[in-house]
């Protein structure tokens, strides 16, 4: 079972790897409900990409998986897991425990 702390720390490690690379006033908040993408998201498509990347490089070294977070994308239909860190999160859990089972 894929721990949903931990994941969220994943997150919130790539958040500060990209806030890292970003001024002050366009920080992203470390926070569940932090919007990411889309209609009141921080990102814009750069940072998204710039976003996935990081996080797969963290996901790689806390989980020891080697992943492609947008992989199966095309499954969502018309879900928007990059909303908010809170939607992310549970896109990864899931994410993470299909390919563990694999």
């Amino acid at each position: 079972m894929i721990d949903n702390e931990k994941v969220i720390q994943s997150i919130f490690g790539a958040i500060d790897e990209i806030n890292g690379q970003l001024p002050k006033g366009e920080r992203l908040e470390k926070s569940i409900n932090t919007a990411l993408f889309g209609n009141h998201g921080s990102l814009d498509s750069l940072g998204l990409v710039s976003l996935v990347t990081t996080l797969e490089q963290k996901i790689e070294k806390d989980f020891g998986m080697t992943v492609t977070i947008l992989e199966k994308m095309e499954d969502l239909e018309d879900e928007n897991p990059f909303e908010t860190v809170k939607s992310l999160t549970e896109y990864l859990s899931s994410f993470l425990e299909n390919k563990s089972n694999e």
